[in-house]
């Protein structure tokens, strides 16, 4: 836009968005990639194999199941080898975890051919111990992208024993043979097999010490800074999808955050006047918004650093919240109020670098006492992302009467400022012509058609 028709004459409204509302208290940005510790499943039971009611895996069936060869049976899986078999030969605790076909469910051959077959064992992430799952089973094929096959067949993946977020079983490992049901609906007998964690490991480290949780080069790169991979729907919180952008088949995620598996405490920087920050990435939608507004200062190139508090108001923008981290250990920096009507500050000395060069002429310094050389004066109300200014009406000294905007006072109109009127303007403010009456054109003034 050419602002320059009628120069030196107020030309925008400054949007500093400062308030990062994508920054909420606790959020964790990457999510959880295994949905309550299992690379397979919602909860422990949604693995291949999951615990009964009576604390045993695999639970009990009323009918225990006939010898039956998975040729005999409907194919179920265009991925892997799988049939369907009658729901009465699946054991109850395993419903959930299998995808249903025609007359029950989608079980992988090898369960099939062996009542009492445990898979094999792997090493997952980072080599912590694993088991090898059919990708036919529903939730290891919704993971698949991030799961190793490692020593599995070709139609398995490799799925973690334990969570590596929570350090929780993750249920994959708890495999046993069923058993036939007693008359009071127990199982009869014991088994044997794999079992998982009994649950007693410490919570995850916060913030994540270590390998890496996921390697984010094993996703597909994302946005337009570097330093972010497209992390699966999936595995991002439903809470944290609207902070993001979107990628295919997913949402654009930084990748500190995906190798602490969202266990992370930002790099504190110093940010607008010095101001305590935390460097965050550009791909995040409301720092991008912000990115020529905001320093680098120590961060990496494609970070900024976001402030702790918004130095408008003081209030907390959450970029100092993020998942592991304590929050901000100094107090807010204000901007200095500046333009003083009727006692009442109408203006906030706003650091130069955050004003446009081509901008920079419409703004005054001279009453910004703290580096008076280093801030301009910038009308509060300017400062709001939905500011507009509202229409008047004019008749100035050698321009007649004209239709324009109202803008405060506090900026440098110039030698025009002579001939432009308060017209239906307050007091603070000033009718600025839409149209430049001398030559017709546009002013290029905020607010006008």
């Amino acid at each position: 836009m050419d602002r320059a028709a009628l120069p030196g004459l107020a030309s925008t409204a400054l949007a500093v968005f400062l308030v990062v509302a994508g920054c909420t208290q606790n959020a964790d940005i990457q999510g959880t990639p295994l949905d309550n510790g299992g690379a397979v499943g919602d909860d422990a039971s949604t693995t291949g194999s999951s615990s009964g009611d009576d604390g045993s895996a695999g639970g009990c069936v009323d009918t225990p199941p006939p010898s039956i060869s998975p040729s005999n049976l409907p194919s179920c899986c265009s991925d892997g080898a799988a049939h369907c078999v009658p729901t009465q030969y699946v054991p109850p605790a395993d419903l959930k975890a299998l995808a249903s076909c025609s007359g029950g469910y989608c079980v992988p051959d090898p369960f099939i051919t062996n009542p009492g077959y445990l898979p094999p064992s792997c090493k997952a992430f980072n080599g912590t111990d694993g088991v090898c799952l059919s990708v036919c089973v529903p939730q290891v094929a919704q993971y698949k992208s991030i799961l190793t096959q490692g020593t599995c067949a070709a139609t398995e993946l490799c799925a973690p024993c334990v969570n590596p977020l929570t350090n929780q079983p993750s249920g994959a490992c708890e495999f046993k043979p069923p058993t036939q049901c007693t008359d009071d609906g127990g199982a009869s007998g014991s088994s044997s097999g794999a079992t998982g964690d009994d649950g007693g490991s410490t919570a995850a480290q916060c913030p994540h010490q270590g390998p890496p949780v996921l390697d984010p080069s094993t996703l597909p790169a994302c946005g337009t800074a570097a330093g972010a991979h497209c992390l699966q729907s999936a595995l991002v919180p439903q809470k944290m999808q609207s902070q993001l952008a979107t990628c295919p088949g997913g949402y654009c995620v930084p990748d500190v955050f995906i190798e602490a598996g969202g266990n992370f405490i930002p790099p504190t920087c110093a940010s607008l006047d010095g101001a305590e920050g935390r460097c965050l990435n550009e791909n995040i939608p409301q720092v991008a918004q912000q990115a020529s507004q905001l320093p680098q200062a120590t961060c990496q190139s494609y970070e900024r650093c976001v402030p702790c508090y918004s130095p408008l108001d003081g209030s907390d923008t959450g970029a100092c919240h993020l998942s592991c981290d304590p929050g901000p250990s100094k107090p807010p920096v204000l901007f200095q109020g500046c333009c003083s009507e009727n006692n009442t500050d109408e203006g906030k000395c706003v650091p130069t670098t955050m004003v446009p060069s081509s901008e920079q002429k419409n703004l005054k310094n001279d009453t910004c006492s703290q580096q008076p050389n280093a801030n301009l004066c910038v009308p509060t109300e300017m400062l709001a992302p939905s500011f507009k200014p509202p229409a008047c009406t004019g008749n100035g000294f050698l321009i007649g009467q004209y239709t324009g905007v109202c803008l405060s006072k506090c900026l440098s109109f110039g030698i025009q400022g002579i001939v432009l009127a308060q017209g239906s303007c307050d007091d603070l403010h000033k009718c600025a012509p839409c149209t430049n009456p001398l030559t017709g054109q546009p002013t290029g003034a905020p607010g006008c058609p």
